[in-house]
């Protein structure tokens, strides 16, 4: 669960960012700071803090980071990287492990079963005594860690453990039901961290940390790569005190990357860029309300309740009611404001947000 560094500065990020992540995390990613767990809150589902690699060595950074990330009401459980020599070894370290983490209220623990160690009767039975000692002591949900190969040759049973995390680095969804958790990448770059991690999402409608994420609270997105949008003056870079240049907020930019994140009222941060050149990310929030260029949007919806009208040479013409569906067939700037052409009509319509929605 060492995740190579590295840094990338507008990274390109598609759809399938849509499932927030989960981040395992120990002290080769360092301290975490009150600022980026706030970011972190927004960006993940959770993160498995390491508390230590065998009985003997305890992670140098879970008590500062699991206090800091429970400040910020970042969920999250707790791992041990197993070096158990025994069944009894390992009962050892379940009961170390367990009085490492019990303080601090993790909500589920999971043993990291990848290393065969066990010199001293199977390393099956010492991971099912790991199992059956945590049981023993946590009435909270205990999980196993390991990859297939390991798995199938070395543990061969998920007796005494409520679920399955499986390590599989691979763009396809792993064969096999027997898993909950998939840990699909040791690099995925992370904004708030501002380095790259392990990543891992859940399947299906899973969730061990128990919560889903009210997204009615973050109503600003609807983003599409290559659209064009304006940002709104005093905008400040997404996880930075930085205000975008008054100037870059009177010019079209062109979104070169999204990522699904759940900050202030957004469900989306943008990779903006004007011509090659990038500026930064920013909230969905902070883009202004209407859509401006981009060449897939072919049909809107009306969403105002009294309607809106269509415009010809400035002048209204004709009333359209609330949930009529109209052809667009590209755009038009009309009084400095970006506006729909109404598909054969010759007419002219609003791209503000609050007025109307793109649908398919």
């Amino acid at each position: 669960m060492v995740a190579a560094l590295f840094f990338l500065v507008g990274a390109k990020v598609t759809a399938s960012a849509a499932t927030q992540p989960v981040l395992d995390l120990s002290e080769w990613q360092g301290t975490i700071t009150a600022s980026q767990a706030k970011l972190l809150k927004g960006e993940v589902k959770g993160v498995i803090l390491r508390v230590q690699y065998g009985s003997n060595y305890a992670d140098k950074t879970f008590v500062h980071n699991v206090k800091v990330l429970k400040t910020a009401g970042v969920k999250y459980g707790v791992y041990s990287f197993s070096q158990y020599v025994s069944a009894s070894d390992a009962k050892q370290e379940a009961k170390d492990f367990y009085n490492r983490a019990k303080a601090y209220a993790p909500q589920f623990y999971v043993n990291d079963a990848e290393t065969n160690t066990v010199t001293s009767g199977t390393y099956a039975a010492a991971t099912k005594a790991w199992a059956t000692e945590m049981q023993s002591l946590t009435g909270k949900k205990v999980y196993l860690y390991s990859y297939r190969s390991f798995y199938t040759t070395n543990i061969k049973t998920k007796s005494g453990y409520d679920g399955f995390w499986l390590a599989a680095y691979q763009s396809s969804t792993p064969s096999g039901a027997d898993y909950q958790l998939w840990q699909y990448s040791d690099s995925l770059y992370n904004t708030a961290l501002k380095q790259s991690t392990d990543a891992s999402k859940f399947i299906g409608t899973n969730n061990w940390f128990g919560d889903t994420i009210d997204k009615s609270k973050y109503p600003n997105g609807g983003h599409v790569l290559g659209e064009v949008v304006r940002v709104k003056v005093g905008t400040k870079f997404y996880g930075a005190k930085t205000k975008i240049a008054t100037a870059l907020t009177n010019i079209d930019l062109r979104v070169r990357a999204i990522k699904t994140i759940y900050t202030g009222t957004s469900n989306q941060v943008l990779t903006i860029y004007n011509g090659k050149t990038v500026i930064g990310q920013i909230r969905a929030q902070d883009v202004r309300t209407a859509y401006y260029s981009n060449p897939d949007i072919k049909k809107v919806k009306v969403i105002k309740s009294n309607g809106i009208w269509t415009y010809k040479n400035g002048k209204a013409q004709n009333h359209i009611s609330k949930g009529t569906v109209l052809n667009v067939s590209g755009y038009t700037t009309w009084n400095g404001y970006r506006r729909f052409v109404h598909a054969g009509h010759g007419t002219n319509i609003t791209s503000n947000k609050a007025n109307i929605k793109v649908v398919k």
